[in-house]
């Protein structure tokens, strides 16, 4: 399968991630919520990981990392308009205007997946998940449950 470069795909990490492009596109259900597939990355701690916000969706959509695990993410609003980049379960929510940046940490589930979305196009498939390796936020294996009415109810994690 090709490998498909997006507008500003260039990263100044320090190489510890690996990107898995398959199956990209489309939409899919991941955390329990409805998401733009723009690919999957596998993260380690150490590095910061770019995450690129744009109209409407997160690239990479999934990022896997070892459970427990807290890393470092480059957020870059490359859109038209304001996108935030919100994750109910650790009290995360940074608004970023178009060609913002901004840092967070975040904690990989110790099992499964948990959802982050955009708070103003969640509607519209911009949401993602954080994911412990191996399960790929993906649902239908009955092991991930949100709420996606009002985005509470994450528990554990």
């Amino acid at each position: 399968m090709p490998v498909l470069a997006g507008c500003g795909s260039s990263s100044s990490s320090s190489g510890n991630t690996t990107t898995e492009k398959s199956s990209e596109g489309g939409q899919k259900s991941i955390a329990g919520v409805m998401a733009n597939d723009h690919g999957t990355k596998t993260v380690e701690s150490g590095g910061k990981t770019e995450v690129e916000l744009d109209d409407f969706y997160f690239e990479p959509t999934v990022l896997q990392g070892k459970p427990g695990e807290k890393v470092e993410l480059e957020l870059k609003n490359e859109g038209k308009v304001e996108h935030s980049f919100t994750v109910n379960a650790q009290q995360i929510d940074k608004e970023l205007e178009p060609g913002a940046k901004a840092e967070v940490t975040v904690t990989i589930p110790k099992s499964g997946a948990i959802s982050f979305y955009c708070k103003y196009h969640k509607s519209s498939g911009m949401a993602g998940a954080l994911a412990t390796a191996g399960t790929g936020g993906m649902t239908g294996t009955g092991t991930t449950q949100t709420n996606t009415g009002g985005g509470k109810g994450y528990g554990g994690y």
